[in-house]
C-alpha cells in the first residue's frame, strides 16, 4: 500500500523552498503520495510559543542566514536571503494550493512556484494578481477553476482548520513531514524521512 506524507509548511518558508524538491523526488522514488498542508505559521508558532524568525535576535537570524545559504548550495538552488517581500501574509496562497489538491490536481508544481517566487524572485505572493499569474502559469487551463476555488470562504476555513490539525499533531514549524505517525521537522531531517521510506 502506497504510504502518504503529511507535509504541513508555511507557503513562505525559506526551508520549505529549498527542501520541497528533494521530498517530491523522495516521494516519487518511494511511490508515496505527498499530502499538501500549507498551514498559517504565526498560529502555529504561537500555540508552541515559538518567536518567529523574523523577531529573533540578530545572532538567531544570522545563523539561519547562513544556514539557508548553505543549502541553498547543497540543494544547487539560488535564493536571497533577504527576500523583499517576507514575511508575507500566506493565506491566499496557500488556500490556492488547497484549491489545486481539492480538485484532484497535484499542487506540487504551484507549491513550488509559490516557495520560488519569495525566494528566488522577489514576487509578493500575498498580492492576488501575483497569484493570478502564478496559478495561470502553472495550471494555464485550469486557473479560473482554482482561483474561484481559492477565494471562497469555505478554501479559507480549510486553511485554518489545516493550520488547527497541525497544532493537534505537535507541529511547531516548516516544513513538517509525518509519516506513520512519525514526525520529521526541517528540510534537513529528509535522509531520515527517505530511510523510513526506504529509499536510497
Amino acid at each position: 500500500m502506497s504510504k502518504t506524507i503529511e507535509y504541513y509548511y508555511a507557503i513562505m518558508s525559506g526551508f520549505a523552498y529549498l527542501g520541497e524538491p528533494e521530498l517530491r523526488r523522495i516521494a516519487s522514488r518511494a511511490g508515496a503520495t505527498i499530502s499538501y498542508k500549507p498551514i498559517d505559521i504565526v498560529a502555529v508558532f504561537a500555540a508552541s510559543e515559538i518567536v518567529p524568525p523574523a523577531k529573533q535576535s540578530p545572532a538567531r537570524r544570522a545563523y539561519r542566514d547562513a544556514e539557508l545559504k548553505r543549502w541553498s548550495e547543497t540543494r544547487g538552488l539560488p535564493i536571497n536571503t533577504a527576500p523583499k517581500h517576507w514575511p508575507v501574509a500566506p493565506k491566499d496562497a496557500s488556500c490556492a494550493v488547497l484549491a489545486a489538491r481539492d480538485l484532484g490536481l497535484d499542487p506540487g508544481d504551484l507549491s513550488t512556484a509559490f516557495l520560488r517566487g519569495v525566494w528566488a524572485e522577489d514576487k509578493n505572493i500575498a498580492d492576488k494578481e501575483t497569484i493570478v499569474s502564478i496559478v495561470t502559469d502553472v495550471f494555464p487551463s485550469k486557473a479560473t477553476e482554482i482561483l474561484d476555488r481559492a477565494f471562497t470562504s469555505e478554501t479559507g476555513a480549510e486553511f485554518e482548520r489545516t493550520s488547527k490539525e497541525a497544532i493537534a499533531a505537535g507541529v511547531f514549524g516548516s516544513p513538517t513531514f509525518i509519516v506513520d505517525g512519525e514526525m520529521f521537522f526541517g528540510q534537513d531531517r529528509l535522509d531520515f524521512l527517505a530511510r523510513t521510506l526506504s529509499v536510497p
